[in-house]
């Protein structure tokens, strides 16, 4: 379901950085994430229907995946921890390392809070949460100053709330991320029911409030351009909806909303995808798409040769999709596979773990590497096209 967004917020002009407009001034471009736990997407369909949610009603809304490609090295259960820790890194859980909700367990991938903190010494970022265990995930970011404000609401969405508006009324903020978490709790205690539906109206209430604030903000400071995004960390378990975690296609359907035009990476799902699991839900955007396209609405620059992100941005120009790596254990080489939706008047660039190793022509869709090399645990590949790198770390026995 795409909702057209109506409020003035749908005119904001979109911005993208490649190399292109490397010189471009980005100091007014802000972002606002804000999640909601443990919405089911076709009930936030549902809600929107029946005129329960006409604030979400208003962002353009699409289906994404969570939970990585099961059976592979990106694989996650669908919980909270490694959901909320893949949408603030574009990893997945063989990069960030949070496998479930233990508040003992540290995000190890590079977070957007580290990204754009370091991008520019007067950028700012601020983490205000209901579910105070995401905090405790990225509790070295906090710790190394990457998260300038950094508050626990433990549990009340009213507190987030609140935070949120007076965050947005005074603050000088560059990426804001808030938790809300009312729908999850509604999830497990009563399933879907219409004490569910209550709490997504209740939510659609909250979500409303916070874009007025925006609003208002943007009389006071009319530069800037804010790009504002809705998601959620995991579907549930049909047919209840009381529980999540596993490889279900209810627990694995997720959405993200945006108040901006996006690509063809989000618009325009894959229908024939090479693991047609799951109804082909591989063939939409997922959760690890949602990182890069904040740093790009930021104008933050990819170093492709050290680049470590799963995903790919849904704004600006498309890179190479369904980016598949398999290793081949007897021959020992790792092959390539991508989907392209038109081909690039520049090269395809290869890079392995820093090193530039192939450049192919713009309409190539696979690679194979022979030349492996030895005495290595993991490989960081990346795949480079119309400036859009996008990573697939592979884990290599010998």
């Amino acid at each position: 379901m795409n909702t057209t967004f109506k409020s003035s917020h749908a005119l904001w002009p979109l911005l993208v950085v490649f190399s292109s407009l490397a010189h471009a001034d980005f100091s007014q471009q802000k972002a606002l994430l804000i999640g909601l736990d443990g919405m089911q997407f076709e009930k936030l369909q549902d809600a929107i229907a029946d005129g329960q949610a006409t604030e979400l009603g208003k962002f353009h809304l699409y289906k994404t995946y969570a939970g990585g490609i099961a059976g592979q090295s990106s694989e996650q259960p669908t919980l909270s921890g490694p959901g909320w820790s893949t949408l603030l890194t574009g990893a997945w859980a063989d990069r960030h390392a949070v496998t479930g909700n233990d508040s003992n367990l540290r995000n190890q991938a590079v977070s957007l809070f580290k990204r754009i903190s370091q991008s520019a010494p007067m950028r700012h970022t601020v983490s205000i949460v209901s579910w105070d265990t995401i905090n405790d995930h990225f509790a070295d970011d906090i710790a190394a100053g990457d998260v300038e404000m950094a508050v626990k609401c433990a549990g009340d969405d009213q507190c987030v709330l609140s935070r949120t508006l007076e965050t947005l009324r005074s603050g000088s903020y560059d990426f804001i991320f808030v938790d809300i978490d009312q729908p999850d709790r509604a999830g497990h205690d009563l399933g879907f029911c219409t004490g569910y539906q209550d709490a997504i109206q209740t939510v659609d209430a909250q979500v409303q409030q916070i874009m007025a604030a925006l609003d208002a903000r943007l009389v006071t400071h009319p530069d800037e351009n804010w790009l504002v995004m809705v998601v959620t960390d995991h579907g549930r378990k049909s047919p209840d909806g009381r529980d999540h975690g596993g490889q279900t296609l209810g627990e694995k359907t997720t959405f993200v909303g945006l108040n901006k035009l996006a690509n063809e990476q989000l618009t325009t799902p894959i229908t024939d995808p090479d693991n047609a699991d799951f109804d082909g839900l591989y063939g939409y955007a997922s959760q690890a798409d949602i990182a890069p396209t904040i740093l790009a609405h930021l104008g933050i620059e990819p170093d492709p040769a050290h680049y470590s992100i799963d995903g790919m941005p849904l704004i600006g120009p498309v890179g190479v999709r369904q980016l598949a790596a398999n290793l081949d254990t007897s021959a020992y080489l790792i092959t390539l596979r991508w989907r392209i939706t038109t081909p690039s008047l520049q090269p395809i660039r290869i890079y392995r773990s820093g090193r530039l190793i192939a450049t192919l022509s713009g309409s190539a869709c696979e690679y194979i590497d022979h030349d492996l090399p030895k005495r290595v645990t993991a490989l960081n590949y990346t795949v480079v096209m119309n400036g859009v790198p996008v990573s697939r770390w592979v884990k290599v026995t010998r």
